[in-house]
């Protein structure tokens, strides 16, 4: 009884010509391509199958991005002779037979990639060197090698032509780890959901917990409860201290910090504090701890060096390195060099104030945290950034301190303060682990202060991916001897891909390498609109002001009506010395966020500025998924614009969204001024023109000239 697969075959005969048949083909038990990821399916060949008597070689087109992972079935490949569409079968792997010497023009293409178009040669021969590629221009980015072996295909003896095509994706650095699929990934927009978050997830860690910020205070609060927050005692609340929790857990816990000034010296520890060093200084309590300095100083030339293709493909697939894969033409990044001055301050000096700036922890190797907080008093807030918000107290307030700005009689410890985490679950944990254990182990093998009381430990690989998940990237900025520049890459590929916006939240905008970059960008693209929230910086005291206003003024001198700059204030008024007085609060924005066009999502530890993209420790979560995308660039405005305004996704309408609310409570703040800031104190609820909506507010930053500090170099702020 003929099979399916005997009739498909007998089919394509009869209807084309000899030399073009093509079918299933079958490959022995013995084939070496299989791939070692759970996710990455197998090669989709039948044993058995019947092959023509012509058939010299079989070629297969393995479809895989430049992580030479397989790409999705939505990917779409095409192969012509003759103008003619040839069959494949199979995937990712997609095989077929050749017969006499013929040219077979691929395109390989799949969604948020780069199109791969190349051309067969195939001489007719059955020598391992029967088959020759010729790679086209628009393909020089992405990666295409080759292998050849003889295998045992229905019982014959044929040349095999493996060919490895590696898609470069369009926002995602290539040469980063890899964009992985199956991520589950949660937007958290203040330091209560993220912090609570935590707290939750750390309850239920069992094995180990991983711990990377840039500063560190043991009483720190993760949970600070509204209701009971203002009359609790200290001991109460002390349980709810990052180092309270902690302590009061039982798997083995990892903590990183990294140093200022210096390695294990005496300012090195600023970034600390006595009960954390104790902890590490303390043997066999399951409780480690190392500082980490970053060591980069000086002037030097920095570039992201190529990478190998082939490698990746015989890291992950069953090749035997005995066979050759290429021609290898190593892929190069889509950064240019720079040359970083880390020498220009205003007197001679050299200092190290590099760090390591990451923040993001990872409990059990499944569940990791990514974001811009720190363990420090000032990384606590909530979506509406009350003015008097009296759980932005420190820990050892009194309960009369904490009901003073409860009841608006004095302000809190810190300003209102803006910042995103992000948790993940799926495949990109491994990654953020990883990138922890790079960073511990060379601590241990260093032999730093506290590895003696440290352990190694195992990263947990090939996590499952969820069926409802986007692709993401852990994206980096890892300073020698890592080495790894994936924040810098994706952003550039991100500005370079934009067609109808770019938003950027950040707590600096002054990043002159990518200046040519938006310049060009929005000049190809006369609709391309730039929206940047940020914050105003002093004219007088910040050695940045020199370059984030030289930066804006390059971009509204050309763009005059494209792009757009807002701050956020947050707003109350209290009654004193017999008048209601209006308190306008600047928020800290303390965010590093970027959206594009509705599609692409970074979020992390890394600001707008040269040094997070070139030499500061950084980690960030980028994400590609444009229903995904959408949804949080809606809620990331919905929580600066009015109470029941919902963000437009025309482009234009959200704009104007924005635009209008600053102006109306930029009037309002004109209109308390006309007033010398108080009115009656019986004037409430206030009247309308004395009512600011939402957090958003115009920001026009000034001539550089008038900045007082102009001789501090770009990378250095």
């Amino acid at each position: 009884m003929l099979s399916r697969l005997d009739l498909l075959f007998g089919l394509v005969r009869n209807l084309v010509a000899p030399a073009l048949v093509v079918g299933l083909l079958a490959c022995g038990t013995n084939n070496p391509l299989t791939p070692f990821d759970s996710d990455a399916g197998s090669p989709t060949h039948a044993e058995g199958a019947p092959l023509g008597p012509n058939v010299r070689a079989l070629i297969e087109i393995h479809a895989l991005d430049l992580w030479a992972q397989p790409l999705p079935t939505s990917a779409r490949l095409q192969v012509r002779r003759d103008g003619v569409l040839v069959p494949t079968e199979g995937w990712p792997v997609a095989a077929f037979p050749v017969e006499d010497a013929a040219t077979y023009e691929v395109a390989l293409s799949a969604e948020g990639h780069e199109t791969l178009q190349f051309a067969i040669r195939f001489d007719g021969t059955t020598t391992l060197e029967a088959m020759r590629l010729r790679r086209y221009a628009s393909g020089e980015r992405s990666g295409l090698v080759t292998s050849h072996d003889l295998r045992t295909v229905s019982g014959r003896s044929l040349p095999v032509h493996a060919i490895f095509t590696g898609l470069r994706h369009r926002w995602f650095s290539a040469h980063g780890r890899p964009a992985r699929r199956g991520n589950r990934v949660r937007l958290l927009t203040n330091g209560e959901e993220s912090w609570g978050q935590v707290a939750e997830d750390l309850l239920h860690a069992v094995d180990r917990v991983h711990v990377a910020t840039w500063w560190w205070t043991s009483d720190f609060e993760l949970v600070r409860d509204r209701d009971a927050h203002v009359t609790s005692r200290r001991e109460e609340r002390e349980a709810n201290t990052i180092l309270g929790m902690l302590d009061d857990i039982f798997p083995t816990k990892r903590v990183l910090v990294g140093h200022l000034l210096g390695q294990d010296g005496r300012l090195s520890w600023l970034t600390t504090d006595g009960d954390l060093r104790s902890r590490g200084a303390a043997p066999n309590d399951d409780f480690e701890f190392m500082g980490q300095a970053n060591p980069t100083r000086g002037r030097f030339a920095w570039e992201i060096e190529p990478f190998s293709f082939a490698e990746r493909v015989l890291d992950r697939w069953e090749v035997s390195r005995e066979r050759s894969l290429g021609p290898d033409i190593p892929i190069a990044s889509t950064v240019p060099g720079y040359v970083v001055d880390l020498t220009r301050w205003p007197i001679r000096a050299s200092i190290q104030h590099a760090s390591y700036h990451q923040k993001f922890l990872v409990l059990d190797g499944r569940v990791a945290f990514v974001g811009g907080m720190n363990f420090r008093h000032v990384d606590w807030d909530t979506d509406e950034h009350l003015v008097f918000e009296p759980r932005r107290m420190k820990l050892g307030a009194s309960a009369s301190a904490r009901a003073a700005v409860a009841n608006g009689r004095r302000m809190p410890d810190s300003d209102p303060r803006k910042d995103y985490m992000a948790r993940i679950e799926g495949p990109i944990v491994e990654d953020v682990e990883d990138l922890f254990r790079e960073r511990w182990t060379s601590l241990l093998d260093a032999d730093v202060q506290y590895a003696e009381n440290a352990s190694d430990f195992e990263v947990t690989r090939e996590l499952p991916a969820f069926a409802d998940g986007v692709q993401a990237q852990i994206t980096a900025t890892m300073p020698a001897p890592f080495h790894e520049h994936s924040i810098a890459e994706s952003w550039l590929n991100a500005i370079q891909n934009a067609e109808r916006f770019i938003f950027i939240e950040d707590q600096y905008f002054r990043m002159p390498m990518l200046l040519d970059a938006l310049i060009a960008r929005m000049t190809e693209v006369p609709s391309l609109e730039l929206v940047v929230i940020t914050k105003p910086v002093s004219e007088y005291t910040d050695p940045g002001c020199w370059w984030t206003h030289q930066m804006s003024e390059a971009l509204r001198t050309r763009f005059p009506s494209r792009y757009h700059t807002f701050q956020l204030r947050s707003f109350d008024t209290q009654v004193s010395w017999g008048a209601r007085r209006a308190r306008f609060v600047k928020v800290d924005v303390h965010s590093k966020l970027m959206i594009v066009d509705d599609v692409f999502l970074s979020v992390g530890s890394c600001n707008k500025n040269n040094r997070g993209m070139v030499f500061e420790g950084e980690l960030n979560v980028a994400v590609y998924d444009p229903a995904w995308v959408r949804a949080e660039r809606r809620r990331v405005l919905s929580l600066v614009l009015p109470e029941g305004v919902v963000p437009a996704d025309a482009l234009r309408a959200w704009v104007d969204q924005l635009q209008r609310a600053a102006d109306w409570n930029q009037r309002v703040r004109d209109e308390w001024d006309t007033v010398r800031g108080s009115i009656s104190p019986n004037a409430f609820p206030l009247p309308t023109r004395f009512q600011p909506e939402g957090l958003i507010y115009p920001l026009q930053f000034d001539s550089p000239r008038e900045c007082l500090i102009r001789n501090v170099g770009p990378d250095m702020t």
